[in-house]
């Protein structure tokens, strides 16, 4: 199933877009001369696509997002010393569903994150353990000055370009209407293009059309309107521009380069795009013409870019800079084939889907509620491997699921658990069971929990935190059942062992002068000394 979004974030929208321009660029050097010229617009309107809208598609084949800890937000962690006061709520009624807000992530560790075991009836203080990651912490305070630098970048990259605007635009407003010269009236209304407005202006070099919703032609005053060859090339070449719509696709660009102002690919992106829409527009006017056509075409082209402007995208125009490039393609000219034509289609075909299905905007992974009922050991959370349509209230849908599914279970069987949840959830929204995982950890009530510690010598002290044979737990730990407790002091540090069922097989007991308690322990600045054991029935 496809899934259309429109949401992409804007770094990822610039790194896609940046690998397209490099995929266009090596295929705009190696096939530049064999493909049809229309092919490489086609191509960079391609990636404008990528750069300025924030769609993604996603499917079962997607190419996986990228991690970039510095847009992720990852934080740079270590061993803190910090206490916060949890509040617990018990695990009752028949079947639940607990959000993510009965598990303060701060009081707990990261694979403890999804469960409610560890939360009881009384209140207890926990120290919050993080990691560190090796990557630099990006403070509010970083994350604002770039943002202000981005902003201010496409401030001034606006404000250059509206200054060019308004400086062409002085220009152009010295004109005259050229509405009764009958050899262009005649010439337009046999390119069927008899409405458009065409002007002579002192202040350019050569011809231009300028304009998006009412595009008008401009001629330099001193060109010579008694050649209709050469006239009749100008607008030629000038109406198909027109009909290409290359104003628009000009404009969009600059709409991009404000946007990556940053990017030097997307500026040497457009000095690309313009070289191709002139290369494309030229071969557009030849397409039905002869060679000897051609050749005339060719020397309209030198003379009027003898005094040519300089090439920009405010407007379509002669350029001077791509003279022998175009007068040589124009020359050179040959209809494209089938073969190149069907490879053409194949071609814009293979970019556009490849570009379109990779990289989909990171999607929030959560599906469900952490769900546990009273007919199972169990308790499940579901996650999204991949971004996938889920459509209204996808939670509680999710949750009925699973809750469907742990209300009928009767062996406790996680992998049994797993594999009919992942079918249900298959067949309510409507895709293969692999997009979902599913996060599954013991969900026992405070009574159960106490007869299985009571049996390795675990109870709870006075201070709501364990001990082991009547010494201080300092740190305990239960993966599978999602507990977690830890504090400044005490004689060992506890993790439980459980076999795939959730039934406690051993007890790993570290005491001074383990690793794992030393490490701890120099990380609080105490003092370490000897002893490590396993405990097993």
């Amino acid at each position: 199933m496809l899934n259309f979004r429109f949401d992409m974030p804007l770094y990822l929208m610039a790194l896609y877009g940046s690998i397209m321009i490099l995929a266009v660029s090596l295929f705009r050097g190696l096939l530049h001369n064999k493909l049809p010229r229309f092919v490489f617009p086609i191509l960079w309107s391609v990636v404008l696509l990528r750069l300025l809208l924030p769609f993604s598609i996603s499917s079962p084949i997607s190419a996986p997002v990228p991690s970039i800890a510095f847009f992720d937000d990852l934080e740079n962690v270590a061993f803190v010393e910090e206490t916060a006061t949890v509040s617990s709520e018990a695990v009752k009624g028949t079947s639940q569903t607990l959000t993510d807000s009965n598990v303060p992530l701060e009081a707990i560790s990261e694979y403890a994150a999804s469960s409610v075991d560890s939360l009881t009836e009384d209140t207890i203080t926990m120290e919050a353990t993080t990691y560190d990651t090796g990557i630099a912490p990006v403070s509010m305070t970083t994350r604002t000055i770039l943002f202000c630098v981005y902003i201010l970048g496409i401030a001034v990259t606006l404000g250059i370009l509206l200054l060019q605007k308004l400086h062409y635009s002085k220009k152009l407003k010295n004109r005259l209407l050229l509405e009764h010269n009958e050899t262009i009236n005649d010439i337009l209304r046999e390119m069927n293009m008899g409405h458009i407005l065409v002007f002579s202006n002192d202040e350019i070099a050569s011809p231009l059309v300028c304009g998006l919703l009412h595009p008008c032609i401009y001629l330099p005053t001193r060109m010579d309107f008694g050649n209709t060859q050469l006239l009749r090339h100008i607008l030629a070449h000038e109406t198909m521009h027109i009909k290409r719509k290359d104003n628009w696709l000009k404009a969009w660009m600059l709409a991009a380069i404000c946007i990556h102002w940053y990017n030097p690919l997307v500026w040497w992106m457009s000095k690309c795009f313009s070289s191709n829409l002139e290369a494309a527009c030229d071969a557009a006017v030849l397409k039905k013409q002869n060679t000897d056509y051609r050749k005339d075409y060719a020397s309209s082209l030198l003379t009027m870019a003898i005094t040519a402007n300089r090439s920009t995208l405010l407007y379509s125009s002669f350029a001077r800079t791509e003279v022998e490039k175009r007068i040589r393609n124009v020359l050179n000219y040959r209809k494209a084939g089938i073969c190149m034509l069907l490879f053409s289609v194949l071609f814009l075909s293979a970019q556009t889907v490849v570009f379109a299905t990779v990289g989909q905007r990171p999607f929030s992974t959560t599906l469900s509620s952490y769900c546990c009922s009273d007919n199972s050991r169990w308790g499940v959370k579901a996650y999204l491997s991949r971004d996938i349509f889920t459509g209204s209230d996808a939670q509680n849908r999710a949750n009925k699921v699973i809750l469907e599914v742990l209300s009928t279970d009767t062996g406790s069987d996680p992998d049994v658990i797993v594999e009919h949840i992942q079918t249900a959830l298959a067949k309510e929204f409507g895709v293969e069971k692999s997009a979902f995982v599913l996060d599954i950890t013991l969900c026992l009530d405070k009574e159960t929990k106490t007869q299985e510690y009571g049996k390795w010598d675990l109870q709870k002290g006075e201070d709501g935190f364990y001990l082991y044979k009547g010494d201080s737990v300092r740190t305990f730990q239960d993966p599978l059942a999602g507990c977690y407790q830890s504090k400044p002091e005490g004689q060992a540090d506890l993790t439980v062992n459980r076999n795939r069922l959730g039934e406690i097989t051993s007890l790993t007991v570290f005491r001074a002068g383990d690793y794992e308690y030393d490490q701890r322990t120099r990380a609080l600045g105490w003092k370490t000394h000897n002893s490590a054991e396993q405990i097993y029935d």
